[in-house]
């Protein structure tokens, strides 16, 4: 009889949560889009997935999130929310 073992999920990446979020950022919220915008092409694009997984840069990502949605007191603020702890892809 086959042993059912749980497959761990690889570590994600960043740079993807990134840029799903970038996407799901409202139009009136710019500043909020140019600074996640600003981590994504000056820091994220040019390393590799393995230093990407790393803390350092989710806690980069996580600073921009503190600043533009201290509370998910919104619809997308929610939905951006989920996205970022990995409870939902997009």
């Amino acid at each position: 009889m086959i042993e059912q073992t749980e497959v761990e999920k690889p570590p994600r990446s960043a740079l993807l949560v990134a840029l799903i979020i970038i996407q799901m950022i409202p139009e009136d919220q710019s500043e909020f889009y140019i600074a996640l915008d600003n981590l994504i092409k000056k820091d994220f694009f040019y390393k590799d997935h393995n230093s990407l997984v790393l803390a350092y840069n989710w806690i980069k990502l996580e600073q921009i999130m503190h600043m533009y949605i201290p509370t998910a007191d919104e619809e997308w603020k929610e939905k951006i929310v989920n996205v970022y702890i990995g409870k939902s892809d997009a």
